[in-house]
């Protein structure tokens, strides 16, 4: 699985640190946010693969957060509770308001990792090397080309890279900075 960008809600600042090591050891890019209104603010600006949320913030509630994004963003972005809330009733209402999954804390690693990667599996299923159109482009993963309207358009491997990553990703909200990533 490739870079993925995350984002972790998580007021305590030393269980935000350790999701933040976790993940970033496994080759993503996370960033933390400590508050409710903070996350809503960039999630209005920037675009996620993942998010993390606890539960019990100083100013949202997790689920809150949680219908926000499904009100608010288009698609459908995996969703995994990370929280200290073991009651069933609690799994059952931070499901039902639509997170994909719910994992309780201590903090583990391994099952930190496995949740993560299993949820990013289901979300973005490797593509197989194929041939697709964008408009007027036709994009041919399998020798690396793009034609625009049948004729070949010579690039580099980073001109490459950067075409499908923005073909990849169509009517998505990139900020520069993602880009730059």
């Amino acid at each position: 699985m490739s870079s993925m960008r995350i984002a972790a809600l998580e007021d305590d600042v030393d269980q935000a640190q350790m999701v933040q090591q976790i993940l970033t050891f496994a080759g993503h890019d996370c960033h933390i946010f400590v508050d409710g209104k903070s996350i809503l603010r960039q999630l209005k600006r920037e675009s996620y693969d993942l998010l993390v949320l606890d539960w019990q913030l100083p100013d949202l509630t997790g689920p809150e957060v949680v219908q926000w994004v499904r009100a608010n963003l288009e698609g459908h972005i995996p969703i995994l509770f990370l929280t200290g809330r073991a009651d069933e009733r609690d799994i059952v209402d931070g499901l039902s308001c639509g997170a994909d999954d719910y994992m309780v804390k201590p903090i583990r690693r391994g099952e930190l990792m496995a949740r993560v990667n299993a949820l990013l599996r289901r979300a973005y299923p490797q593509l197989p090397a194929e041939t697709f159109h964008v408009g007027v482009y036709t994009v041919d993963t399998r020798v690396r080309e793009v034609q625009l309207r049948g004729q070949l358009v010579e690039l580099t491997q980073k001109e490459y890279e950067l075409a499908l990553f923005l073909f990849r990703n169509v009517g998505r909200l990139l900020s520069r900075k993602h880009m730059l990533e």
